[in-house]
């Protein structure tokens, strides 16, 4: 019952939940290993089942450093269940835990309470890491810090349980000890806790940044388009002296000619340039809306036919803007790449509303034979020579961090498709 419960638990707790058919199978090797493991090694066969656990997970999830710490921490909430549920039985049915091996009816009833508690841990252990966002401490460099304090927590409860059972477990020893892995494991909360405040404030100040350098961008753009209509509005007074000239002479043939030579020309480039990104209005995210308008206005400098639509105003996007503003612009760059070697290179982008979801859609022309979807997000692979190909590879694994996340990627009429899902 145990090993189900530790399998329940870690189950809970992994970020990407496992599949629960992955899960039960883990339980039942582990049952069987650790029913041969404990004859002969007793406490000490522990370690050889979390090992066997963490291959396990490496293999399905490979993600090494959760694969570490999750079962590890699994383990220490089982202890704690543990204890808890030993002074449960000593003060309320007056039982020691010698006393309940010695009787079925009893052991059944310690492994139930013991159950009962790991999970009920466990969800509170989530609900807490959900809160204050401790899968970010786990994915930054503080990760190596959790990890040996995970661990070092781990040895010391199981070394301390290892001298209770030489010892025996009497009334004093379970106080102490109850009391000593309480203390520890709150004090274990307390540095994850302030971990996660130094985490929160660094990332603040880099939301902060990226906000002024996109902000920058949106104005330099801004001022480009300024300029624009300043340049036109000058162009516009002398056309229309240069036309009022022609009428007055009467000279239809020549204002024919400087209309279909020097007007129309004008007008296609009103069409097909900087005016078609008027929707970013809609877009209330400084950062965002910051990346967007540069990568786009790129590609239109590079005469890559480009559109923005964003229908509805758009305030708030549930994903953090630095890794969302990374997410975009690997996606845009890999479209204006690819577009360049179209005949007739188009980009279109879309931001839209969806009910609980914000969908950012990016389709590009792209040429017949690109290579296989599979191959694309590989790590290294790029047709555009060595040292290159990372961008899409980073792409997926940032996606990997966000549970509410979906990335999809199609071709459609030879057009290559990125869609980014976000869910509320």
């Amino acid at each position: 019952m145990e090993m189900l419960a530790i399998g329940l638990s870690i189950h809970i707790l992994h970020e990407n939940r496992l599949n629960i058919k992955f899960t039960l199978s883990m339980v039942l090797v582990t049952q069987i290993i650790g029913y041969f493991i404990y004859s002969k090694m007793g406490i000490l066969g522990v370690f050889f089942i979390i090992l066997f656990i963490l291959i396990s997970l490496v293999i399905k999830t490979r993600s090494i450093f959760l694969s570490i710490i999750i079962p590890v921490i699994s383990f220490i909430l089982l202890v704690i269940s543990e204890y808890v549920a030993q002074l449960i039985n000593f003060y309320f049915l007056k039982k020691t835990v010698v006393m309940m091996k010695s009787n079925s009816m009893d052991l059944i009833l310690l492994g139930l309470e013991i159950f009962v508690i790991l999970l009920l841990l466990t969800v509170a252990v989530k609900a807490l890491w959900g809160k204050l966002k401790i899968y970010d401490i786990f994915n930054k460099r503080y990760g190596i810090l959790i990890a040996i304090l995970v661990i070092m927590t781990f040895i010391i409860f199981y070394v301390n349980i290892l001298m209770g059972e030489q010892q025996g477990f009497t009334k004093e020893n379970i106080q102490i000890n109850s009391i000593l892995f309480s203390f520890y494991f709150l004090l274990l909360l307390v540095v994850f806790f302030v971990l996660t405040r130094i985490i929160i404030k660094e990332n603040n100040i880099k939301n902060q940044q990226l906000q002024y350098e996109r902000l920058q961008e949106y104005t330099a753009n801004l001022e480009e388009l300024y300029t624009d209509m300043q340049k036109f509005r000058h162009d516009y007074i002398n056309i229309l002296s240069t036309m009022s000239e022609y009428i007055r002479e009467k000279d239809v043939e020549s204002l024919e000619r400087y209309f279909s030579d020097k007007i129309m020309p004008i007008s296609q480039g009103m069409r097909s340039n900087n005016y078609k990104l008027g929707a970013l209005k809609n877009l209330k995210i400084q950062e965002v809306k910051g990346i967007l308008s540069s990568k786009l206005i790129k590609s239109q400098e590079l005469n890559i036919d480009t559109v923005i639509e964003v229908v509805e105003p758009i305030e708030n996007i549930n994903m953090d803007s630095i890794n969302l503003c990374r997410c975009l612009g690997i996606v845009l760059d890999n479209a204006i790449d690819e577009a360049q070697l179209c005949k007739n290179p188009s980009i279109r982008a879309a931001v839209m509303k969806r009910e609980g979801s914000v969908l950012i859609v990016v389709a590009n022309t792209c040429r017949s034979n690109i290579p296989p979807l599979y191959k694309i997000y590989q790590k290294g692979f790029s047709t555009k020579g060595e040292k290159r190909g990372l961008g899409l590879s980073n792409l997926k694994e940032i996606v990997a961090n966000y549970e509410y996340v979906i990335l999809d990627t199609y071709t459609k009429d030879e057009h290559f498709v990125q869609e980014l899902e976000i869910f509320e």
